[in-house]
C-alpha cells in the first residue's frame, strides 16, 4: 500500500495509508463472497473453460498463485485464477506445462462476465498477471477469438495436446 505523507498541527510528518482508487472498475483479489459470482460467470462460459462449483473453486483458489477479480461497483466483471509450478491440481493441461516448465505461471482460467464483454475486462486482467515469469495456458483450437486475442498479447504456440476429443493449442508468452 502506497503512503502519503502529510503533516500534523505540530508540523511533524506523520505517514499515513492511501487506499486503492475504487471509483471505477478495479482488480483485487478474489474472496469467498464472490464465489457464487465466480460460479455464475464460470458457468456462462463452459465453451472454453471447465465446470466449477464451490468445493472445486475454494480448493482452485487454496492452490492459486493469483486469484482474482475485476470489480465494478460490486459487480465482478471477470475473473482470472493462475496456478503455480507443483500445484495440487489434476489437469492433463496443467500437467503438460508442468512436465516441461520449470519457472512459470499456468493460467487456469479467465472468464469475463457476458455483461462486461468486449469493455477490456481480459486485458485489464491480463495486464495484472503478466510479469516476468513465463505464463502456459490452452486454447481450442476452435476458439479463434481468443487465438487471435492472445496471439496479440505476444502468446505463441508451443504445442499440442487432445484432450475430451478437443485439440488444446498449448500457448506460451514470455518476457
Amino acid at each position: 500500500m502506497s503512503q502519503n505523507l502529510s503533516t500534523n498541527t505540530t508540523s511533524t510528518p506523520t505517514l499515513e495509508p492511501t487506499l486503492p482508487d475504487t471509483s471505477g472498475p478495479y482488480v483485487r483479489p478474489l474472496e469467498a463472497a464472490d464465489f457464487d459470482a465466480v460460479i455464475e460467470i464460470n458457468q456462462g462460459a463452459l465453451e472454453g473453460v471447465g465446470p466449477l462449483d464451490r468445493e472445486s473453486l475454494a480448493a482452485l483458489v487454496a492452490e492459486a498463485d493469483d486469484a482474482l477479480v475485476l470489480d465494478d461497483d460490486g459487480a465482478i466483471a471477470g475473473f482470472v485464477i493462475t496456478l503455480p509450478p507443483g500445484a495440487d491440481y489434476d489437469s492433463s493441461r496443467y500437467r503438460w506445462f508442468e512436465d516441461r516448465l520449470k519457472d512459470y505461471v499456468y493460467l487456469d482460467r479467465i472468464v469475463t462476465a457476458s455483461t462486461h464483454r468486449r469493455q477490456g475486462v481480459a486485458s485489464r486482467l491480463y495486464d495484472a498477471i503478466e510479469g516476468d515469469l513465463p505464463i502456459g495456458l490452452e486454447i481450442y483450437e476452435t476458439n479463434d477469438g481468443s487465438i487471435a486475442f492472445h496471439t496479440g498479447r505476444g502468446y505463441r504456440e508451443v504445442g499440442r495436446l487432445e484432450h475430451e476429443g478437443k485439440v488444446n493449442l498449448m500457448m506460451l508468452r514470455t518476457r
